[in-house]
């Protein structure tokens, strides 16, 4: 059976063998990321939150691949984006004590209107969550690791709400039940991974914003070849399921293997609007 890991090894390999195939691969995946610009037209958004812009930043992987000077230069290009809102969805740490050193000198001081939030992704287990976690603070980042804040425009009421990852073990887990806990406003959920998305649904979720599955990093065909397959249907952009939608963000980083084919990283840019819209894909 062709399992995650073994595929990764295939390609690469495979990549590899060509020096040019290899390079792209390569180069992408330390390249500046590029901007993903969508618009959400959400139904049950309230007309005050209209235009509501979001800079979604996943999957950074603070580590050998990604010193502290090039998120100082990622942090530059969100701030001149000016988004009302930025959220981090997740595996901001690589897998060692000192990516948490690194990510503060990269993102420290980013600021944004409406403020800066982070959850915590699988990799930001590997060590000590309670060191990631501290790590968003010492940066100027909000956790909400199963925790939410209101943000109020006019009568109308944003729940931001953040969740444990689905992988955390040792005793935390995803609650759930907190997207219960505010039925009068519009409620977009961070959840780092994708396949969530069917709990957050079920729990009262408007929009969620997941990372994780960079898209499949190694993506030679959407539908087939993506190594993302083997974890979750959902691999990236947005889906919508009766009317609740999913963002799943490609992110800007990678993992132990420095290569990106097919999917090239990316700094999401969400315009939230308050329509209806069947131009997003069915899941």
């Amino acid at each position: 059976m062709l399992t995650r890991r073994s595929f990764i090894r295939s390609v690469s390999l495979g990549a590899a063998g060509s020096t040019g195939f290899a390079g792209y691969g390569i180069a992408g995946a330390l390249d500046l990321p590029g901007l993903q610009h969508t618009t959400l037209e959400l139904p049950q958004l309230p007309t005050e939150w209209d235009g509501l812009t979001i800079a979604q930043i996943s999957d950074v992987h603070a580590g050998p691949y990604m010193p502290a000077e090039r998120m100082a230069r990622i942090a530059g290009m969100v701030e001149n984006l000016e988004p009302d809102l930025v959220v981090f969805t997740g595996d901001q740490m690589d897998r060692r004590p000192s990516d948490a050193d690194r990510f503060v000198q990269g993102f420290a001081g980013i600021t944004a209107p409406l403020g800066v939030f982070g959850i915590l992704g699988n990799h930001d287990h590997y060590f000590d969550p309670r060191l990631s976690e501290r790590a968003l603070v010492e940066a100027g980042i909000t956790p909400l690791v199963n925790r939410g804040r209101v943000l109020r425009r006019g009568s109308s009421e944003l729940a931001l709400i953040g969740l444990e990852d689905a992988n955390a073990g040792s005793g935390r887990a995803p609650d759930f039940s907190l997207l219960g806990r505010y039925p009068n406003a519009f409620r977009l959920c961070l959840s780092h991974q994708p396949r969530t998305w069917h709990d957050t649904v079920a729990a009262g979720a408007h929009l969620t914003l997941a990372g994780h599955t960079h898209g499949g990093q190694i993506a030679l065909n959407q539908r087939n070849l993506n190594v993302a397959r083997f974890q979750s249907r959902y691999i990236a952009g947005p889906y919508r399921r009766a009317d609740a939608t999913l963002y799943v963000s490609r992110g800007i980083g990678v993992g132990a293997v420095p290569l990106r084919l097919g999917a090239p990283p990316e700094i999401d840019i969400l315009v939230l609007r308050s329509k209806a819209d069947a131009g997003i894909l069915a899941a």
